[in-house]
């Protein structure tokens, strides 16, 4: 089913998706987790879009409404309310889709050398794609909605010597600000049917698409414009591939360079959309900054292509200082091998924590061994189906606190959960006790290093990991970043973390025992 609103498509997805009640606010997070809004939606408050969507639908339509409040403040579609408490719903219409989007096929991606993150050995891989027929266009929400094709996708730097244009996305982007930096140095999206014409169709029109991102996204000089359309300074410099999220599994990225004309124009670039945000040029030498101020696919940009311009150290970020003072509960928490076992350690043998796994206490809820005993994927599914439950969250938070109770100590650290609803009931039990969040995030390359050299005794490859990393019960815990009082970045080995996590333990004012 496809309804006019962009919104409430995302919505339909999602609480299909979920089949549980949610937030407007929690809906946009899950929407732009999995790549379902547009490239250039714009707004510093979609959440209140999204609610303003879902309320006025429902008003105007009290009888049909596919979607209803389930309770105050959460939305839900009928058909998993009870339906003593709703109206009969009748069927929609399905009005024609309108953007179509250029994609290829996943299995002709599986069967020539699948690899994550950038290839410079592109010349072979993008004739096989581009001139023997393996792309075709297909609807938008289509492509959004199914893992099965790979949209193409058209990232360009623009360059000026050794400086690269830069910006900011003026997006909604709770989560990935914090999650993958704010600064993006690519520009572009994906190509669409109406880039082909009849001068296009050997690149299925790859290169208007181009034209069409960059002329709409800058202000481009007459002198650039000519240029571009004759492909003056423009070229191919790699593939992006990057299975380590929702939205990367389904994308896929044709790199280009594209190096500016000498008008003067440039010495002071203008944004051509409103949410293009904070345009300029980052310059070797006196812009140097830590990697984790971008994006994850520019940060994979700037370590092929300009590693000049970036220091890839450890950082932190304290958003909310006073609730990191004991007595409290501290939740690590953060992806599969982010190193948040390793800031576990650190605050248990040097600073006084007791630790309580939630893993361990799960386990013990499903009557299986933990990992590595249970193997990981056995216990991720079994995790996933008790957690998933209308009980779940809950239950396995009264239990996370039936063991805080049974802790002699005001520095209590709950390692490992997983689900945004788990934290939150644990915030809403804890009535008397407050509930600190460390987050520890590393980048997914690194985050396998780092898997690899810990489990050593396994033979995986980056896409074994990607898979644990991926699974149903991880899903969240991205997401969670958004709700951390302190955040870690640990993008620069062991070493350095370990220093780093003692060095936020002395800002916060915490003491070694």
């Amino acid at each position: 089913m496809i309804l006019k609103s962009e919104f409430l498509n995302v919505a339909l997805h999602v609480l299909s998706e979920k089949k549980h009640a949610m937030r407007a606010s929690e809906i946009v997070d899950e929407g732009i987790k999995q790549g379902l809004f547009s490239d250039k939606i714009a707004g510093k408050t979609p959440h209140q879009t999204m609610k303003a969507k879902l309320s006025v639908y429902i008003k105007k339509n009290p009888d049909t409404s596919i979607f209803v409040r389930s309770m105050p403040g959460k939305f839900n579609l009928r058909e998993y309310v009870n339906t003593k408490d709703i109206f009969k719903a009748t069927p929609i219409l399905k009005p024609k889709s309108k953007e179509k989007v250029l994609v290829f096929n996943n299995q002709w991606f599986y069967s020539n050398t699948r690899f994550q993150g950038i290839t410079t050995t592109w010349k072979a891989y993008l004739q096989k794609l581009i001139r023997h027929g393996n792309c075709r266009y297909m609807s938008r929400m289509d492509a959004e909605t199914n893992n099965n094709n790979k949209q193409i996708l058209t990232y360009v730097l623009v360059t000026r010597n050794q400086s690269v244009l830069c910006y900011k996305r003026g997006n909604y982007n709770r989560v990935e600000d914090f999650l993958r930096g704010s600064f993006c140095i690519g520009f572009g999206g994906h190509v669409i049917d109406a880039d082909a014409d009849l001068f296009s169709a050997s690149d299925y029109g790859i290169h208007n698409s181009i034209v069409r991102e960059l002329s709409e996204e800058l202000q481009l000089p007459d002198k650039d414009k000519k240029r571009l359309r004759k492909g003056i300074g423009l070229a191919v410099v790699g593939l992006l591939n990057d299975d380590s999220s929702i939205v990367g599994e389904r994308h896929f990225a044709l790199v280009y360079k594209y190096e500016v004309s000498d008008d003067p124009a440039w010495d002071k670039p203008e944004r051509g959309e409103k949410s293009i945000a904070q345009l300029r040029w980052f310059n070797p030498g006196s812009d140097i900054a830590p990697i984790w101020n971008f994006e994850y696919w520019s940060q994979l940009c700037l370590r092929q292509y300009m590693p000049w311009l970036v220091v890839q150290t450890a950082a932190y970020r304290i958003r909310r200082r006073k609730i990191m003072e004991p007595p409290h509960l501290l939740c690590v928490l953060g992806e599969v091998s982010s190193g948040k076992s390793m800031a576990t350690s650190i605050l248990a043998k040097k600073y006084g924590y007791l630790e309580i796994n939630s893993g361990k206490i799960l386990a013990q809820i499903l009557g299986l061994p933990p990992v590595p005993i249970t193997p990981r994927a056995e216990f991720q599914e079994a995790a996933w189906r008790y957690i998933s439950t209308k009980e779940g969250p809950e239950g396995l938070a009264l239990a996370l606190l039936e063991a805080a109770k049974q802790t002699p100590s005001q520095k209590i650290l709950i390692d490992g959960i997983r689900q945004r609803d788990t934290l939150l009931a644990l915030k809403q039990l804890a009535i008397h006790t407050k509930v600190a969040v460390m987050f520890v995030h590393t980048t997914p390359d690194l985050a396998f290093e780092f898997y690899r050299k810990r489990e050593a005794h396994l033979t995986v490859d980056i896409f074994d990991f990607l898979a644990i990393r991926n699974a149903y019960v991880e899903n969240e815990v991205r997401g969670l970043i958004s709700l951390s009082d302190v955040i870690l970045y640990n993008w620069a080995g062991e070493n350095l973390f370990q220093g780093l996590v003692h060095q936020v333990m002395s800002v916060i004012g915490g003491t070694t025992e």
